[in-house]
């Protein structure tokens, strides 16, 4: 999808007040509130917007340790890749995965309550399923920055 200006406008804002109005969105914009609104809803069904979501503290929902988990799988077969799949959604304490070049398959981000819980997910969650062939795990010391809006690179 080709995004112009009042478009990236739009989405800029919402990147840092998903919870804006409409009317907030149209000023923003330099639209009307009908014009808006069919942008939105455009960008939506387009999947450009993917869904709104409230950010939450993690230590203040206890989780005190985050570390990035490099994985290599055993195998590249398609019953590893569901089975590691299905582990991945299925577990809470991965934040994010992802599919990766070099040394690894996957880079995982994964929260836990501290560093014990976290190596008891990785015994026992992760690396008992005979799925992983090796992993390597950095903890995050300080978070620099934990949220950065996407660029609306123009054309």
């Amino acid at each position: 999808m080709k995004l112009d200006d009042t478009d990236r406008k739009l989405l800029a804002h919402l990147q840092h007040d998903g919870k804006a109005s409409i009317q907030t969105l149209a000023d923003a914009a330099g639209l009307s509130t009908s014009p808006c609104w069919r942008r939105i809803k455009r960008l939506e069904d387009e999947g450009v917007i993917r869904g709104y979501v409230a950010r939450l503290d993690p230590k203040a929902l206890g989780l005190g340790a985050l570390a990035y988990v490099f994985v290599s799988l055993v195998d590249h077969s398609d019953d590893t890749l569901a089975a590691f799949g299905q582990l991945v959604d299925q577990e809470a304490r991965i934040v994010e995965c992802e599919s990766v070049t070099g040394a690894c398959d996957f880079l995982l981000k994964v929260a836990a309550r501290d560093p014990e819980d976290l190596e008891a997910f990785l015994k026992r969650g992760m690396l008992a399923g005979g799925l992983v062939r090796v992993s390597q795990t950095h903890f995050v010391l300080r978070q620099a920055k934990t949220r950065s809006p996407w660029p609306l690179l123009s054309d």
